[in-house]
Formats: C-alpha cells, structure tokens, sequence
C-alpha cells in the first residue's frame, strides 16, 4: 500500500513539474513584440471602465489613464448605480476626453456587472478597446500603446494582459499573489499556442467588431462572474489572441484587504470556471489534480510513514521545488514575483489548499452579489 501510495505521489510531482515547464517555455512565449513600433499607425481607442461604489478608486484610476501616451483615445466610465460620490466627482472632474455612462437600474434577467460592460461597449466610438476596473491603476503611461500593438496584429481579436495585485505584508496578500502570477502562467502558455481560455476583466482588450457582434447574446449575461473570462472562452476560435509580458503592459490592481472579502472574489471566479467548455474544464482539470494529488499524498504519507521514509520523502519534496523554483525563476522575474520564491513551497501550499476549500464551496452555496 506505502508503495503505491509512493508512486501516486512520484507521479503527482512529475506532472507538475511538466506542467511548471511547459508555463517556463510557453507563458513569454508572446506572438508578437512586446515593444512597440512608433512607425505603425496607431488607430484610435476607447478606455471602458465600469464603477460601482468606487469613488476613490476612480481618483486614483483616471488621472492616470488621461495621461496615457497615445494619439487619440476616450475614457468611458460607467457608473452604475453607484450610492457613494463617484455622480458628483464625475461630474466636477475635469478631463476632456471623459464621458460617463450612468446606470439606474439593471434589467431583470441580466448580471449588473455584465449590463454595465455591455452599455459601456456600445457607447465607444474607436475600433478597439481597452477594459479596465476601478481598482486597478496601469504601471505605465505606455499601456495603451501595448494594448493597441497586440490588437492591431494580423487575425487578432483579443488583448490579454497581466494584473498582479499591489504587495502588502500579510500572508492572505502571499496568497492572492501566487494565485494570481500561476493563473496567469496558464491563460498566457494557453493562448500563445493557440488555446486560449480566458483573459481577466483588469486588464483587457478586444476589437470592437469582434466584440460587439456578440453583446446582444452575451454568454451566460445572468451569471454572476465571468464578465471576462466566459466571454472569452466561449467566443474566442482559440488563436485569435496576442499576450505581451512587458511591464509596461501590466495593470496593478488593489486587493481584497480581509478574508471574507477574497473568499467572495475567489468563490465568484471558481463558479464561472464551471461553465467553460468541456475541453478547457478537462485540461485545466489535469493540471489541478496533479497540483492537489502532490500535496494531499505528501500528507498521506508524512502521516504512515516510518521516521526513516519520512526523511526520505521530505528530502524529495524539497528537491522538487528547488528544480521548481529553477524552472520557473525566470518567469517570476518576468512578471515581477521575486519575493515568493524564498517561501514559495509554503506560499503553493497554501495557495491549493484554500483553492481547493473554496472550490468545493461553490457547489454546496452560491453567490447572489457581484460586488
């Protein structure tokens, strides 16, 4: 029994030390350049924001997006059924290529968050687009620039950029960090080989042919998450998007600052993961089992094991994440995670631990808010 048990974790490890290679080789592995050529037409852009409740958000935001480097470009905000004093902030806020969008009341059957992205779409007048959240602030003036360059290459519908979270010190915002940097591996290796999934509402872009084609029949419009990703995964052929790891292209964002806050967040992207596509639920599937199987035998057998062979196994699972940490080292410089790597065995514990915990949550209660 030991010995297979043995096995099932030798193989757990294997699988994901593949499946860390394949991100290593495949998550930089952008289509294009990520620098862009100041001699190519640069078309002009529409910004879409969606607010709800966020006044301080968007005064930190917006400032930041009217100073873009860009030629020709509009902010679209919409505010939808805000209480706070985002109505009077905006309507005292001086820039010039702002307008607002203001929502009332969400029409029954339909998601507020996926309403107000739909209304802020259709009120864009430039053929591409650039979606972004209220909580979140791009690292460059040059963002829009990367945006545009992706969008604007042969056969390319989709923009997928990365959103790490703002670093403070405490262990919930380790977690979110790891969360965010390995799911962002996936939905990048993914696409730039031609299986692209999902993207994340933060920091997104699309052609507004491709996109608006679609709005009328927005997919699963009455689920409470997968604004982005299920749009996405259930329109996109597969090879229609272009990734850029540039740090110019990343867009910070504010994290959940509490617990119960995150468990929300978390438990409303696990529930729009239910309703991808059969093949995309299958690989990803592949790759969280062998992530859960490596811990959860490690357990197992840290528990039935001799003192002598649970020597041996913590010898092994620190070998592991050495060659680990080797593979994916320079993908954590990349998208600027360096300081998970000291403690990265305990910060990947704990990452598919609570994943795992509140995965299971989805099934048993459903979320009832967007925010």
């Amino acid at each position: 029994m030991i010995v297979f048990l043995w096995c099932i974790y030798l193989l757990a490890a294997v699988a994901r030390l593949l499946w860390w290679l394949f991100f290593r080789i495949k998550a930089d592995t952008s289509r294009f350049s990520s620098h862009s050529n100041e001699n190519t037409l640069s078309p002009s852009i529409s910004i879409v924001v969606c607010a709800h409740n966020n006044c301080t958000g968007l005064q930190r935001l917006l400032p930041v997006l009217a100073s873009q480097d860009y030629p020709l470009f509009e902010i679209i905000v919409v505010n939808d059924r805000s209480t706070d004093q985002t109505a009077d902030w905006l309507n005292q806020v001086s820039i010039s290529n702002l307008r607002v969008v203001t929502i009332t009341a969400t029409p029954d059957g339909w998601n507020p968050k996926k309403y107000a992205l739909t209304q802020g779409i259709q009120s864009t007048q430039y053929p591409l687009l650039a979606l972004t959240d209220s909580d979140c602030v791009p690292q460059s003036s040059r963002w829009l620039q990367h945006v545009a360059q992706q969008l604007t290459q042969p056969g390319i519908d989709i923009f997928l950029g990365y959103s790490p979270y703002k670093e403070q010190p405490s262990i919930l915002n380790r977690i979110i960090q790891t969360e965010t940097l390995f799911t962002a591996l996936q939905y990048f290796s993914l696409a730039n080989v031609g299986f692209t999934y999902m993207g994340v509402g933060r920091n997104l872009g699309y052609s507004k042919n491709f996109i608006s084609k679609h709005l009328d029949a927005f997919p699963f419009y009455n689920h409470l998450g997968g604004d982005d990703d299920l749009l996405i995964n259930q329109l996109s052929t597969g090879k229609d998007a272009a990734t850029s790891t540039h740090p110019d292209s990343f867009v910070l964002t504010f994290p959940p600052e509490d617990f119960k806050s995150w468990w929300k967040q978390k438990r409303r992207h696990l529930s729009a993961g239910k309703l991808y596509k059969p093949f995309t639920k299958s690989l990803l599937g592949l790759y969280w089992l062998s992530a859960s199987f490596f811990w959860f035998m490690f357990l197992v057998l840290l528990f039935l094991n001799t003192e002598k062979a649970n020597t041996c196994l913590i010898l092994a699972h620190l070998l592991f994440f050495g060659a680990g940490t080797v593979i994916l080292y320079p993908i954590f410089r990349i998208f600027k995670s360096g300081r998970l790597l000291p403690l990265f065995l305990f910060w990947d514990f704990l990452y598919i631990a609570s994943s795992s915990i509140i995965g299971f949550s989805t099934f048993l209660v459903k979320n009832k808010k967007w925010s």
